[in-house]
């Protein structure tokens, strides 16, 4: 997996202490076969496990792989000007193609 962290991106999670936590997950509630989505945190999400550490040139990218597969790119960018947040794509989308 190949991880690209936009300049702006890696600013923003390095403020936050350089760690970023990325995993995908099916909305709690919705119609049968939804598809998994992207999520991304500078803390440690409760109550889930099972991430590993990928590498990345300017921050800490721990990632949990959704059903044992992962993206041939994982791309992390900032999102909004007013209330930024980080995103993460897999292969250039927000929801998991498994």
């Amino acid at each position: 997996m190949v991880v690209e962290v936009s300049s702006a991106a890696a600013e923003f999670i390095g403020q936050r202490g350089g760690r970023l936590w990325v995993w995908a997950a099916h909305p709690r509630m919705c119609c049968a076969g939804a598809p998994a989505w992207m999520h991304a945190a500078t803390q440690p999400p409760a109550g889930l496990s099972g991430f590993s550490l990928v590498a990345a040139a300017a921050v800490q990218v721990h990632f949990r792989d959704h059903g044992g597969r992962q993206p041939g790119t994982l791309e992390i960018g900032l999102h909004g000007r007013r209330r930024p947040r980080i995103e993460a794509y897999w292969d250039g989308c927000l929801m998991a193609l498994t």
